[in-house]
């Protein structure tokens, strides 16, 4: 009988404290990322695009977002030109999507590279490449 009640009272606190862990909110600690992407991730393109576009599955927030892109052959480069033209912008009518207009490009691979603030206050970065096919 004392066994029991020894046995029973560690038993009764473990299932309140793993009560107390049910019960408590948790709060999401996710980061943006990328949902789709115009020109999709990896694409072989006939045509240089005039511009990149990228959803996320958060809301962003206002400023501190950037999108890059860049000939392929520069990614690890110390220095690297940007082909974008101007700052990357967020759609007033869907703060998950964000875009930037490209400076004319030549057929061959390229990067996009990404940093974008959520809502939530948390930073996220990525990439993705794509392809310029030459004419045929």
């Amino acid at each position: 009988m004392k066994f029991a009640r020894w046995l029973s009272r560690p038993l009764i606190a473990w299932a309140c404290v793993a009560a107390i862990a049910l019960a408590v909110p948790r709060v999401a600690r996710a980061h943006a990322h990328m949902v789709r992407s115009s020109p999709a991730r990896n694409a072989e393109l006939p045509a240089a695009p005039a511009r990149v576009d990228i959803w996320f599955n958060e809301l962003l927030d206002e400023g501190f977002n950037s999108i890059e892109v860049f000939a392929a052959k520069d990614a690890n480069a110390n220095s690297r030109s940007g082909l974008q033209q101007g700052s990357a912008t967020l759609d007033a009518k869907d703060r998950t999507h964000l875009s930037v207009n490209l400076q004319p490009l030549s057929p061959g691979a390229y990067v996009v590279e990404w940093r974008v603030l959520s809502r939530d206050g948390h930073s996220a970065p990525g990439r993705f490449g794509f392809r310029v096919r030459a004419p045929k």
